[in-house]
């Protein structure tokens, strides 16, 4: 040993110094005139007190320091080496590591005792290896993207190695070229099943020469590890080696086959907070009524938060989201907490309930999520809801919660609106139910807390005339937007027909609302590269506006297979359109898909999007065919053919989270196959039936050429939004209309 450093590694700001030399100076210093020779000589005994400095403290100071030191090294070496026997005992061959998740300040000898113990260190530090998690994979876009781009910045001395919660996660990382799959949460039979298919299709090479390692954690313990010992797991790796008592880590495990109750409860508690997570990740961006998730989950830990029933539809979305996940349990928990008495009619349950309307009827529950909402929106009604009063009387003096309540009406108003259009229904509960709710405030603001006084409608309506333009949030554009359909279906009521004048008031209203638009809201991109999914929804809606006034006076004809489509219904003629001003109807009903076809195209995380945007999207791909199908020919076809196969991209997309897309995406293709392809056979049945995967459809789009078409190389305005939607174009050609 050298002072304060062994052999293996520094660690002397932690072990105590050598203390002769300090002991000494102090004497020197303190007693320069004692005499140590002279005083010991002699037989007599004899006793000598001397004031001056002690050292004691300091001594015991780095005394403390040594031993705790030691002997935390000590238990994590004793803890490594009892981990490992227990492995071979198990028959395990292959490596056991420890996580980088160490104690703060610690890593050092956390690390020397695992070595010690006989275990792998795994990572030292960052810099050791790659590892890709989920928001890494987020935001790459991808597995096989995240993967390149760390290969890329690497180099070929640096390993990477990526987190997965699935095979075929882990399938899609060894194709792009990953040195290390982990097997993230896995139950004991997942691993070994997953484990040996991805080695039995990459092939098991010899040695020590890999093509690639599986590793296996998540919650690993000494007390349930053993049963996930199999060959074909390369490296077990835990982060309970070094967390003291073993027992202080739960396991996470996604249970497959048949299941140990006790293990599922423990599973249902534990990943609560993850799927709170992935509701907020993924579908709070496109409805945010829901309270920011640090201000519920500081609701939560309270006494009496009165969201039971909020809090278990939030968690089966977010199961939702989760590959690995069955969604069914979290499902029927959530339908007994709405169906069981006594119901609290509380805000609360209004907004439990609007949301679970929207998940449940795309997931195909159709007549449920009509009930579902019809009792949402009694109780709003009885409560007072749309009224102004309402979010200060039940908001408990949170400006927040006060806010929470206005969009939760919105939102409400929105999906009964919504639902009563897919099934071409002009009559709604609160079509006609006066609302004098404030307006929203932006998303910034809602989640930092900082609620800023809220505008009045009379505030937006006068808009055009303010002196400096105000920015109202995203949804109250969305909902300004949306209250074209109840004009047009009151007009049609009045009159029975659709009319030249309703067709222009409508490309009107739309008009002005694009122009009136700030130009931080005209594009749904923001700065920094996010979706404003509200916004999204509100240009879809506009977009399938213009389309449905248009097409059915247009020439692109609607087929047999597709007025027989289920899953979503396209906008139909009530009368026999006259032939007058054709052209200019096909020209709108073709700006219109054009538009929607730069919406799609932007590069973002398609299971974002709203799910009402899905019935708007099958709607314009339909179009897009019957335009194959009448005016095209030659490149301009091709451009059209691409359009359709990136909506049902998007429906595939959205179909491997909610099973209505999935239907709406077969029936595209089904109206596809039947008139754009002919005569099909049974074979070209069994071939078209097959699902894209994702990555297929979600291109590499570089941002910084926003000008440049994914399709044909096709050049395209700058803004997409600096469009006239009155004018009223005629088309010079059916190539120059797409």
């Amino acid at each position: 040993m050298a002072e304060g450093a062994p052999a293996h590694g520094t660690v002397a700001h932690l072990l105590p110094q050598t203390y002769k030399r300090l002991v000494s100076e102090w004497l020197e210093e303190d007693t320069p005139s004692f005499d140590y020779g002279g005083f010991v000589v002699g037989e007599e005994l004899s006793e000598a007190k001397l004031l001056g400095k002690s050292p004691v403290r300091k001594l015991l100071l780095g005394e403390r320091v040594a031993l705790n030191t030691l002997a935390r090294c000590s238990g994590v070496a004793t803890k490594s080496a009892r981990l490992l026997k227990l492995l071979r005992d198990a028959g395990y061959k292959n490596t056991l590591a420890g996580t980088r998740k160490t104690t703060p300040g610690f890593r050092l000898v956390e690390k020397y005792g695992m070595l010690v113990g006989g275990v792998d260190q795994h990572r030292v530090d960052l810099s050791s290896m790659t590892m890709l998690k989920d928001n890494h994979i987020v935001a790459a876009g991808s597995i096989t993207n995240a993967v390149r781009a760390a290969k890329s910045a690497g180099g070929f001395a640096i390993k990477v190695e990526v987190e997965c919660q699935s095979f075929e996660e882990a399938d899609e990382a060894i194709a792009a070229g990953a040195d290390i799959v982990m097997l993230d949460n896995f139950s004991p039979d997942g691993v070994k099943v997953a484990a040996k298919d991805l080695k039995e299709k990459w092939g098991r090479a010899t040695g020590d020469r890999k093509p690639f390692l599986v590793e296996v954690s998540g919650g690993l313990t000494e007390e349930n590890v053993e049963p996930y010992v199999c060959e074909d797991v390369d490296i077990v790796s835990t982060s309970s080696i070094h967390q003291g008592r073993s027992d202080e880590a739960i396991p996470r495990f996604h249970v497959t086959g048949q299941r140990n109750p006790m293990a599922d409860a423990m599973t249902f508690n534990v990943n609560m907070d993850r799927l709170l997570d992935l509701y907020y990740e993924n579908f709070h961006l496109s409805t945010p009524v829901a309270l920011p998730l640090h201000f519920l989950i500081m609701r939560r830990n309270t006494g009496n938060h009165g969201m039971d029933e909020l809090l278990n539809i939030l968690h089966w979305i977010g199961s939702i989201y989760a590959p690995s996940t069955p969604s069914e349990p979290y499902y029927d928990v959530a339908y007994q907490s709405l169906v069981q008495p006594p119901m609290p009619r509380t805000p609360f349950t209004v907004q439990a309930m609007l949301l679970f309307a929207i998940a449940q009827h795309h997931c195909d529950f159709r007549p449920e999520s009509r009930v579902t909402l019809d009792t949402a929106i009694s109780i709003a009604l009885e409560l007072g809801m749309n009224t102004k009063d309402f979010a200060h009387q039940y908001g408990e003096g949170s400006p927040i919660l006060e806010e929470s309540w206005r969009r939760t009406y919105f939102f409400l108003r929105q999906c009964d609106q919504h639902f009563a259009i897919v099934i071409s229904n002009p009559f709604y509960t609160l079509r006609d139910v006066p609302i004098t709710v404030d307006l929203p405030c932006d998303d910034e603001f809602y989640e930092s807390g900082q609620i800023p006084p809220p505008f009045t409608w009379s505030e937006y309506e006068a808009r055009e005339f303010a002196d400096v333009e105000v920015v109202y949030s995203s949804i109250t554009y969305l909902y300004d937007i949306a209250r074209v359909v109840p004009f047009i279906m009151k007009s049609f009521l009045d009159t029975g027909t659709v009319s030249d004048a309703l067709i222009s008031s409508v490309d009107t209203k739309i008009a002005i609302w694009h122009s009136l638009l700030p130009a931080c809201k005209k594009d749904p991109l923001r700065h920094n590269g996010s979706v404003d999914e509200v916004m999204f929804l509100a240009l879809e809606i506009s977009v399938i506006l213009t389309l449905g006034m248009h097409r059915p006076f247009s020439s692109l004809v609607y087929s047999l297979e597709e007025l027989s489509t289920k899953s979503f219904a396209s906008p139909v003629p009530y009368i026999e359109p006259v032939r007058l001003g054709r052209a200019a109807h096909t020209a709108r009903a073709l700006k219109a898909a054009d538009t929607q076809t730069k919406l799609l195209a932007i590069p973002c995380t398609i299971e974002h999007h709203h799910v009402f945007v899905l019935c708007i999207v099958a709607a314009i791909a339909v179009a897009q065919i019957s335009a194959c199908n009448t005016l095209l020919e030659d490149h301009a076809l091709s451009i059209a053919r691409d359009r359709v196969r990136l909506s049902i991209g998007f429906l595939n997309a959205m179909g491997s989270l909610w099973p209505l897309a999935r239907k709406m995406a077969q029936e595209v293709k089904s109206v596809a196959r039947k008139t754009l392809c002919g005569v099909q056979t049974v074979e070209q049945a069994a071939v078209d039936e097959i699902e894209i995967p994702r990555d297929d459809m979600i291109w590499p789009i570089d941002t910084s050429t926003t000008n440049i078409d994914i399709y044909s190389g096709i050049v395209l305005p700058m803004d997409i939004w600096d469009v006239d939607m009155n004018a009223q174009s005629s088309s010079s050609s059916s190539s120059g209309m797409l």
